[in-house]
């Protein structure tokens, strides 16, 4: 009995069911079908308001994100908030401008460094020097220093950011050119003596002969790197004991090492 008198009530309330549509007294019109007693009930205008609601306030996070020159300072001492990164980090994706790219990826890499993040920084930094801009020499060295930083596992990756840096350095002029071309060639050469004095540590530990064939590549690519840097550094007037006692401790001769 309730069901009955609750189906009345909403049939009343809504349209009146089975009721007929009145016909039209046009000449040469059809009368309209009767109407079936069921109710179309749909949400267009609320739909609308709802996209309209959205489509507003992602243009107003959108435009507080996407204006960069506001954003630039607040990056530099590590201010951005967590709803600026992510919404940098979408644009980021989005994009297909790599100029734009690039603008987005320094912001986010100015952020965390400044915020001594340095994980993010990294995977920031790995990011956009694998997929958006590999041209900046000063990024790459530093790239190449932070890894040298990390320890013996991470030499042959400083060893390749530092060649990319190496491979710009034409970008640099007069003592800056030299001073930066200088530290790259030291770099490389303490990153692998890095990791031939670990392998030639696990080989004494251990005992494992396994070791020995990357334990000799390992001195051999110190000996190539320390004479690089030897040459480097008689060549611009810079020290060269410290490359020269590396270059001998590697070759196992001095006249390997030799000047000329």
């Amino acid at each position: 009995m309730r069901f009955v008198v609750l189906s009345a009530l909403l049939c009343v309330t809504v349209v009146g069911c089975g009721k007929k549509t009145p016909t039209s007294t046009g000449a040469g019109t059809d009368t309209a079908p009767a109407a079936t007693g069921f109710v179309d009930i749909t949400f267009d205008s609320e739909d609308d308001d709802l996209d309209e609601m959205m489509k507003s306030d992602f243009i107003r996070d959108y435009a507080e994100c996407s204006n960069l020159m506001r954003l630039e300072p607040a990056a530099m001492m590590g201010k951005l908030s967590d709803g600026e990164i992510n919404c940098l980090e979408d644009m980021l994706r989005d994009t297909d401008r790599q100029t734009f790219k690039r603008k987005l990826s320094l912001l986010l890499m100015s952020d965390s460094w400044a915020k001594g993040e340095k994980l993010r920084w990294e995977a920031v930094v790995a990011r956009h020097l694998e997929q958006i801009d590999r041209s900046d020499p000063d990024l790459c060295y530093k790239y190449a220093l932070f890894l040298s930083k990390k320890g013996p596992d991470s030499s042959q990756e400083a060893i390749r950011w530092a060649d990319v840096a190496l491979e710009n350095r034409t970008i640099w002029t007069g003592d800056t050119h030299v001073a930066r071309v200088y530290a790259l060639y030291r770099l490389q050469a303490r990153a692998a003596m890095a990791e031939w004095v670990d392998v030639e540590q696990r080989l004494a530990a251990t005992q494992d002969e396994a070791l020995r064939p990357k334990a000799d590549e390992a001195r051999n690519q110190t000996k190539t790197l320390s004479r690089q840097w030897l040459e480097y550094a008689r060549s611009s007037g810079k020290d060269a004991t410290s490359a020269l006692e590396m270059c001998k401790q590697a070759a196992g001769t001095d006249s390997f090492c030799a000047d000329g």
